[in-house]
């Protein structure tokens, strides 16, 4: 049976908390200096259809985009309309709504468009909707939302700021209620419309590595306080309450969730209390539970068109591109999560709580797998390419993960 609730918990390790002494990656599976991991790359080349030289290009400009992105938002101040990597010229497309301004985007090394609405602008919209579904509090201290009025945003399963298309962009339901809030907005905001209402991917079926007394999930990423020795693991809040004890491989216990939120949010940290029995390092692991690992060091929020890639449990490794940022979504049963980022990997129950990474020059945590669209087929729900739909999934950024637990218990990427 399948649940949306913070007690569901379904999966297998995304990150490598490997038993001590034990093989933990294969030769061909290794850090290659400049080079994307053999894994990695045939994920990549299957997923976004680059061959290998396109692929360890895209890496790269990557990581010049996500840094030129901070400098040039800063930089035109109010005249910024957005940005996103554009994956066919290899560059950083900014939006501008001062045609005067965009010479010193090219001359930084962007490509410019001029657009009608600000990023600003947008984002009051968008901040306009939030509030109706209740407010998204404040992530850096994990406050409690306000008050909702779900009537106004009924059928509307998601909206986030749309860089590419210049509007927010709302995905609802078939005639959905909800509707009639957006007319006002005028063309600030576009409508898709789904069948798919979104689910977090979960479910209670058990798992292999990573196990609650409800069910399991996967891991994100290995934590640890360095001041006092303490290890933890990142995954989603949604798959088990604070004080579950967790297990992994083996049934061995791995620790306790030390602190779980969802909704609203949709990240936990469980402590690794039973450390003689578990290794852990910046690994993820690209085949879990028992494949080769890559490392990943210090955490990103790229932008949209980024190429990425998950672990997970079920679907083990997939790639895709983040295709919106910040997105608020109504999961089954009306339980609203904030600031998700979505691509379009394949994700499936049970790979939430899941590793997702950039491949750049150097790989960083993006965040823990939280739902997708799923369809049923035969009795199991899967991701959108098995009927030949998109795929659309969520992340919950590491970008407000890490910030909290560090302040919060000290804990910081390894």
């Amino acid at each position: 049976m399948r649940k949306s609730l913070r007690g569901v918990f379904t999966g297998s390790l995304a990150v490598i908390l490997a038993f001590s002494g034990a093989l933990v990656a294969g030769a061909e599976s290794q850090d290659t200096e400049g080079r994307l991991p053999g894994d990695v790359l045939a994920a990549m080349q299957r997923d976004l259809g680059l061959d290998a030289e396109q692929a360890n290009r895209r890496a790269v400009q990557q990581e010049a985009a996500d840094r030129l992105d901070d400098v040039l938002k800063a930089r035109l101040g109010a005249a910024f309309g957005g940005a996103w990597f554009d994956g066919a010229s290899g560059k950083l497309v900014v939006g501008v709504t001062d045609a005067n301004r965009a010479d010193a985007v090219t001359a930084a090394g962007a490509q410019a468009r001029v657009v009608k609405h600000s990023e600003n602008h947008l984002e009051a919209v968008k901040a306009e909707l939030d509030a109706l579904a209740g407010g998204k509090g404040d992530a850096k201290r994990k406050a409690a939302p306000g008050q909702a009025d779900k009537a106004a945003v009924a059928g509307l399963t998601s909206w986030s700021v749309d860089p590419v298309a210049n509007t927010v962009t709302v995905t609802a339901l078939k005639g959905a209620k909800g509707l009639k809030t957006l007319a006002k907005y005028g063309d600030a905001v576009r409508v898709e419309t789904t069948d798919a209402e979104p689910q977090t991917t979960a479910f209670l079926d058990g798992g292999d590595d990573l196990n609650y007394p409800s069910g399991g999930c996967s891991a994100g990423f290995n934590m640890r306080n360095t001041g006092t020795g303490v290890r933890y693991v990142l995954t989603a809040g949604h798959c088990g309450a604070a004080g579950s004890v967790v297990r992994g491989q083996g049934s061995v216990v791995i620790g306790s969730v030390e602190a779980a939120f969802f909704p609203s949010y949709d990240d936990a940290l469980i402590r690794v209390t039973n450390t003689g029995a578990w290794t852990q390092g910046p690994w993820v692991d690209v085949n879990p539970p028992n494949g080769g690992v890559v490392v990943v060091s210090g955490h990103s929020d790229s932008p949209v068109g980024t190429a990425i890639c998950k672990s997970g449990r079920t679907t083990k490794l997939t790639c895709g591109a983040i295709t919106a940022k910040r997105q608020t979504v109504t999961y089954t049963g009306g339980l609203t999560v904030y600031d998700l980022t979505r691509h379009n990997a394949c994700v499936e129950p049970g790979d939430s709580g899941g590793s997702n990474y950039r491949n750049s020059g150097t790989r960083t945590a993006e965040g823990v797998t939280s739902g997708a669209q799923l369809y049923s087929v035969g009795g199991r729900n899967r991701c959108g390419q098995v009927v030949g739909v998109a795929n659309v999934s969520w992340y919950y950024p590491a970008a407000l993960s890490v910030p909290y637990y560090q302040a919060t218990y000290g804990a910081t990427l390894w």
